[in-house]
């Protein structure tokens, strides 16, 4: 309450005036004006009782959201689940949360993020303002994801910035630690739209940072520079998913050696959580694929990267200009999207699915059964016809043990998408792909890891692929039952506060048996 310098006053005019005097001049009591003049040192001291914990709660929630990626818009990292997760009040974690981002009432969604790249000594933002002059109508001109999930994407780029120990660049590194060439990241600048430049060395020529007409606003201190940052996110539609991925991919490393594009954003070694590693094209039988087809496949990739959750409509104006194809063609793969059950087209337009226990219940009732049509057709074939499942395999195989590449579960579906092109059952195998994409939306608005159960996974396929090398087919039809049940279990388990539904799955599962 009182400065240093205060109290020091306060003691000096003790030497002229009385206690009751001074007292009456500067509103501290008597008593306290005596604890003064008995000490010899009046600077703060620290408060007696329980230490402050904001500040370091500020640093267990950073670590925690600078590494969450694209899954930071989604229930597990929700301020009640980083409470749960860090034994912290869900209070203290609230304002943790708060310094990183900005309130959701100033997202404002008028223009649209195409560059982000860092290199000792710059961080460079790229922004460019939408045109206003093809709007359609208010709805769609709408942003592309919800406003407060911009706000935790925010706080998801400000945490990593923090993390990576970009403030402190200018005291810790020098020209020796200059990974990416500075004249590349300063030729980023010449491109289209406003530039964030954080240089805190002075290195952006004036003729790009001083003036009127200056595209590149620089700042030399870190706190104004994610001040200004999270301002100018604010001001973005969406800020995808890509983006937060290769940054929580690079904290580690300081954030050195960053750069994503609108254009070409970052593809990093996926995972489950953010979009297939397996080009789900490859699934589809070429013969009968169409243009809408991979139209398709492409706007599920999008959807998905710009972190829609269940019931959210879908903009097709704004991800027609994202993806840069015709507002026709995105209009007919919505269409087909709905007419295949993927997307929920009976509010009008088209909307990511409401997914209940029931529906996932379906889903794998439905694999199930053409499952084991699939493994009876395939133990009866040649053994050639097992080539490409044993290769499906050995991905499997490869990406277990370093939990990073290909996804096991991504791996795992196009085993699994092999075994039902190799059966030779032509119907059977599109059904089967058709739930395999419904599926792939599931485990992505759903957010699930599976890497935890990898090794149970590459036990199954291995049994599956030995049985079938048998012909056996029965024990193949037992282990995938197996794998099934406990692939459910996990799903449902996760759709949250309604308990798995035994006597259900069993009455649709009872007659396969």
């Amino acid at each position: 309450m009182y400065s240093p310098q205060f109290r020091r006053d306060a003691v000096a005019r003790l030497s002229t005036s009385t206690l009751a005097e001074v007292a009456a001049l500067t509103g501290a009591s008597p008593s306290t004006l005596r604890r003064w003049a008995s000490r010899s040192d009046l600077e703060d001291r620290p408060r007696s009782g329980r230490p402050p914990i904001q500040e370091t709660a500020d640093r267990v929630v950073e670590a925690l959201v600078a590494t969450a990626g694209a899954r930071i818009s989604g229930r597990d990292y929700s301020t009640r689940a980083l409470a749960e997760a860090t034994g912290l009040s869900q209070s203290i974690v609230s304002r943790s949360v708060r310094g990183l981002t900005i309130p959701v009432t100033e997202v404002a969604g008028g223009s649209e993020l195409i560059l982000a790249a860092s290199g000792f000594p710059l961080v460079i933002i790229g922004i460019r303002r939408i045109d206003a002059g093809g709007a359609g109508s208010r709805d769609e001109s709408a942003t592309i994801v919800p406003p407060r999930r911009v706000q935790r994407r925010i706080a998801g780029i400000t945490a990593a910035l923090r993390i990576a120990g970009v403030g402190r660049w200018a005291q810790r590194f020098d020209s020796e630690h200059r990974q990416v060439p500075t004249s590349e990241l300063l030729g980023l600048l010449d491109g289209d739209g406003d530039f964030l430049v954080f240089d805190p060395l002075g290195e952006v020529p004036d003729d790009l940072s001083d003036g009127p007409g200056a595209r590149a606003t620089v700042c030399a201190d870190f706190d104004d520079f994610v001040g200004a940052l999270k301002s100018r996110l604010g001001e973005c539609q969406d800020i995808p998913g890509s983006l937060l991925d290769l940054l929580a991919d690079r904290v580690r490393h300081g954030l050195e050696g960053v750069l994503w594009r609108e254009s070409a954003p970052y593809d990093p070694q996926r995972s489950s959580m953010t979009s297939d590693s397996m080009e789900i094209s490859s699934w589809l039988p070429k013969e009968t694929r169409s243009i809408t087809e991979h139209l398709a496949i492409a706007l599920r990739e999008e959807i998905i990267d710009s972190g829609y959750e269940p019931g959210d409509r879908i903009n097709p104006r704004l991800l027609s200009r994202r993806m840069q194809v015709p507002r026709a063609s995105v209009d007919a793969a919505l269409r087909r999207m709905v007419d295949d059950k993927v997307l929920d087209g009976s509010r009008g337009g088209a909307r990511i699915p409401l997914i209940t226990t029931v529906d996932v219940l379906d889903l794998y009732a439905a694999r199930m059964a053409i499952g084991e049509v699939v493994l009876r057709s395939l133990a009866l074939r040649p053994q050639r016809y097992l080539v490409p499942v044993q290769l499906a395999l050995r991905q499997v195989e490869a990406s277990a043990p370093t939990r990073s590449g290909i996804d096991v579960e991504d791996a795992d579906l196009h085993f699994q998408q092999e075994l039902a092109r190799a059966s030779g059952l032509r119907e059977s195998a599109r059904a089967f792909e058709a739930l395999t994409l419904r599926l792939r939306l599931f485990i992505s608005i759903l957010q699930l890891d599976y890497s935890p159960a990898s090794d149970r996974i590459v036990s199954d396929d291995r049994a599956m692929f030995s049985a079938l090398s048998r012909a056996d087919a029965k024990t193949a039809i037992e282990v995938w039952r197996g794998k099934v049940d406990n692939a459910v279990r996990h799903m449902a388990g996760l759709l949250g506060r309604r308990r798995f539904d035994q006597e259900l799955w069993t009455q649709l599962t009872r007659s396969l048996g």
